[in-house]
């Protein structure tokens, strides 16, 4: 199996357009597509992180947008269908495998594309087209076994506060490693106390994990 890793500009994908103007970061998975003689549809799924208030505006935007033909929202979950040119067909070519979400991040104003597939000549094209449109920097293309792919549906339901608290603590990279951000800082940003922020944390890793590996 051939790997590759793209990281590109989010200013030139209409997601990441948005992404960027309303400070929301978003990680999801085209699911499939169909085209007519005029474009191609595609239909995605994904999470959304960020304020409250600023997913409130994006999703009012995104509705104004002439990209988006079809839009449904629960909580952070986002299914759509959008329309663009027939030019970009190469990046959804159904032999390409994605073991990973995309990930939007509007801190880095960069999208993360994971891709993978038997027929090496697939994501060369992939990466030509990113380079001649989207503004690329390859990562990774080599042969290698896969081991997992990442599966949205893996995660609970959890309230509002413990979203909250995990996506600022994604979204200013909490889980990287080296940690981009400590705790405290976060539940200043969330305004509220070291120890409630800890706790609304917690309790959303405590019903993640265990969801995840019942799944093994």
């Amino acid at each position: 199996m051939w790997v590759m890793k793209l990281k590109l500009e989010s200013k030139n994908q209409f997601l990441g357009r948005m992404a960027i103007k309303h400070k929301v970061s978003m990680t999801g998975y085209p699911l499939s597509y169909y085209k007519d003689n005029k474009w191609v549809y595609l239909i995605q799924c994904g999470f959304m992180f960020g304020n409250e208030k600023n997913k409130k505006q994006l999703y009012k935007d995104i509705k104004k947008q002439p990209e988006l033909v079809e839009l449904e929202v629960k909580n952070d979950f986002a299914l759509l269908v959008t329309k663009q040119p027939l030019f970009t067909e190469p990046v959804w070519n159904p032999k390409i495998i994605r073991p990973m979400p995309v990930v939007i991040n509007h801190r880095e104003k960069k999208h993360t594309w994971h891709l993978a597939s038997f027929d090496k000549k697939i994501l060369m094209e992939v990466y030509k087209f990113a380079k001649k449109y989207l503004g690329v920097e390859m990562l990774k293309f080599k042969e290698e076994k896969i081991s997992n792919i990442s599966i949205t549906h893996l995660l609970p339901e959890l309230t509002e506060k413990q979203k909250h608290a995990m996506g600022l603590a994604i979204q200013y990279g909490y889980y990287d490693y080296p940690k981009k951000i400590e705790l405290e800082k976060l539940a200043k940003i969330m305004k509220i106390s070291y120890s409630t922020f800890q706790a609304h944390l917690r309790k959303a890793e405590g019903r993640i994990v265990p969801q995840i590996y019942k799944e093994l």
